[in-house]
């Protein structure tokens, strides 16, 4: 089974019962109150609330898993302390936290072969579980109530149904904040850049029609979906001349069978498919052609970013190089325009 490789972005949004939101800073106060059993808020060093938190979150899946029984799937960190910086990496300065949990399938049913030994089988337990690497990037600056989530994913193996509910559960915080709101996002200049570099490789459109005989020897009739899927031949329209092709292809009609002549623009549902050009691993990418511009979904293939192995498992170095660097450069300042106004 194909392991494309992908990250996606998310803002965190402290959600509260309160008028006023929380800030991180607000709740990594109260773990580190609760912790310490200390009465005051006051001159906290931002280390050691990043610690607090950090410590924190090794306290709920550090060395054990954590376990949705519904989805058959779990996640972890491991504990050993040699590993930790190789595996958890600590920015407090920079209020990030970033690395590898391990997590995948348990309680599959699958069985376990060796390729020297046709013959030789057993079944897995139903506490197997079947791990994957995964990376992520959490950053929450301290005096914001937004933070960012960066997560790595593979096609079809993924984590993202269990880890984020995790992450929502995270900032809940007892007298303080609800679980926070999870908000799918992508980088504006990232858009245009994947534009700039896709190709679009199909337009369909359908729409429900009803086929009816009256006749009386017959009276038969049966609701149809009609579909029509346009191909480009040489697969080379790019995104930015969308908004020419789209006014010619819409204009295609057909004839049912009573006659009438409908023209594509009429059909109900519209949708075009999109691909990152070179990227032979990822599968097109549907958006609604409801107006002349494409909404990109916040997902990036990584293929045409960082070195995959033969496995298709990212290069961890460059996978961390670059959601940091794309972190800092590009989602940050989009995030937190406030934080750039040019005063000159």
């Amino acid at each position: 089974m194909a392991k494309n490789p992908k990250i996606e972005f998310f803002i965190i949004n402290i959600n509260s019962y309160k008028k006023e939101k929380p800030t991180f800073r607000d709740l990594f106060t109260e773990l580190y109150i609760v912790k310490k059993s200390r009465n005051t808020r006051d001159n906290i060093n931002n280390s050691i609330l990043m610690n607090t938190f950090l410590q924190y979150v090794f306290d709920k899946i550090s060395g054990k898993y954590k376990v949705d029984n519904q989805k058959k799937k779990a996640f972890y960190i491991e504990k050993e302390k040699k590993n930790l910086g190789k595996n958890i990496k600590f920015l407090s300065e920079k209020y990030i936290i970033h690395g590898l949990i391990k997590g995948g399938e348990y309680d599959t049913g699958k069985e376990e072969g060796d390729l020297k030994n046709p013959d030789k089988k057993s079944k897995l337990s139903n506490t197997s579980v079947l791990l994957d690497d995964f990376y992520f990037l959490l950053y929450t600056p301290l005096d914001k109530s937004k933070g960012i989530l960066i997560l790595q994913n593979y096609t079809s193996d993924q984590i993202s149904d269990v880890f984020l509910p995790f992450i929502r559960d995270l900032f809940k915080i007892d007298n303080l904040s609800l679980k926070a709101n999870l908000k799918p996002f992508m980088p504006i200049e990232m858009q245009k850049e994947i534009k700039k570099n896709a190709i679009i490789e199909k337009f369909t459109f359908s729409n429900e029609y009803l086929i009816d005989d009256l006749d009386k020897d017959t009276h038969l009739s049966e609701g149809f979906v009609i579909e029509v899927n346009i191909f480009s031949k040489s697969k080379s329209i790019n995104p930015l001349s969308l908004s020419f092709w789209l006014k010619k292809i819409r204009d295609f009609k057909i004839t049912t069978s009573k006659g009438e002549v409908r023209s594509l623009d009429t059909f109900n549902k519209q949708y075009g498919y999109i691909r990152e050009k070179g990227s032979t691993l990822s599968t097109p990418t549907r958006f609604v052609l409801d107006d002349d511009s494409i909404k990109i979904k916040p997902t990036i293939f990584l293929q045409n970013y960082i070195t995959l192995q033969e496995n298709y498992i990212p290069i961890w170095k460059e996978l961390e190089d670059f959601a940091l660097k794309t972190l800092v450069e590009i989602v940050i300042p989009e995030v937190y325009p406030e934080d750039f106004i040019d005063e000159d």
